[in-house]
């Protein structure tokens, strides 16, 4: 007894830290695109998950890429989405549910990059629900993480952005809202079906854009080797998976054209050995959608709605096809 009387006071303590680092999150940690889309595979049955990064989030729009097939999709591609976290993301939504489909977006410089620090980093970690596939995720991803940002993950935004929201934080999470229209600004809209829908820009001012060039030899194997676990457990879970990289601008793809043929042959290849099929409109398919900047926001192949509805479109129509024929 006088024990527990002697550790009673810590316990209390850790408890009492434990609530207000809760409170502290649940008040501060805004709400993003990513806990509408956790929550939406999480609760909802789709036939087809979209994995990715940036590009694949505003240049396909499920709803225009599944016209006429019957199925239903969500598109859970974000910018800052490493293997690791496409890994994750397929592997909650399997132990959610039970799609037909997975589609990768492949984005080259993503490959050869350790996974970013700062609020990115937990991103997609942070909410997940409890579960197997959380506590896998905990451990793989344990070796680099700020112990700060798992601790405190509100510490990396901006405490002024942090503090002017809170109102809209406490109501969306103690209501359990998710209202797509809350996460709409002046450059972007967010559907419910996870794509983004960009503005479109005047073509003749689009941003500079400096790529990290893909070589060969920079290829991290821990990358490469979240994208073969995820190709495995398609395979055994009788999932199909298929690849793309979706159009780039014909500007970019000119001033860096060595590198990017390097890629699309590396690739190519890698998904080849996989039996995965790859479907790049930089290479093989290049002239089945237009690369010219009218098309995009900025030279890094974010589309406007207009065409990512049409590239969609496009997509979906040489996908469905080419199944149909098998």
């Amino acid at each position: 007894m006088r024990s527990f009387k002697k550790i009673l006071p810590y316990v209390i303590c850790l408890l009492a830290s434990l609530l207000i680092i809760k409170g502290l999150d649940l008040a501060l940690y805004p709400c993003t695109y990513t806990r509408n889309d956790v929550h939406t595979i999480s609760t909802e049955q789709k036939d087809v998950i979209i994995l990715g990064t940036s590009n694949g989030k505003m240049n396909l729009d499920p709803d225009i890429m599944l016209e006429g097939t019957g199925l239903t999709g969500h598109n859970l591609c974000a910018g800052g989405q490493y293997p690791i976290d496409s890994y994750y993301l397929a592997r909650l939504t399997i132990e959610k549910q039970n799609p037909k489909l997975i589609i990768l977006e492949v984005d080259p410089s993503y490959y050869m990059e350790e996974k970013e620090p700062g609020n990115n980093y937990l991103l997609f970690y942070h909410e997940f629900p409890i579960s197997r596939t959380k506590l896998s995720y905990f451990w793989d991803a344990l070796k680099n993480m700020d112990f700060r940002s798992l601790l405190f993950p509100f510490y990396e935004y901006e405490l002024s952005y942090e503090i002017s929201h809170i109102g809209s934080n406490l109501s969306q999470k103690l209501k359990g809202e998710y209202d797509p229209d809350r996460l709409r600004n002046e450059i972007q809209m967010y559907h419910e079906n996870g794509f983004i829908e960009k503005f479109p820009v005047d073509p003749h001012k689009l941003p500079v854009y400096d790529p990290e060039l893909f070589y060969e030899e920079k290829l991290l194997p821990e990358n490469m080797a979240y994208i073969d676990r995820l190709i495995r457990t398609c395979q055994e879970e009788g999932i199909d998976i298929i690849a793309v990289s979706t159009p780039l601008p014909g500007a970019t793809l000119k001033r860096y054209e060595e590198n990017y043929l390097a890629a699309w042959k590396y690739f190519g290849e890698y998904f080849n050995e996989r039996n995965v099929p790859f479907y790049n409109f930089n290479r093989e398919y290049f002239k089945a959608f237009s690369h010219d900047a009218e098309v995009f926001v900025d030279y890094d192949g974010h589309m406007n709605g207009d065409g990512a509805r049409a590239f969609s479109r496009v997509f979906g129509q040489i996908v469905w096809g080419a199944q149909r024929q098998q």
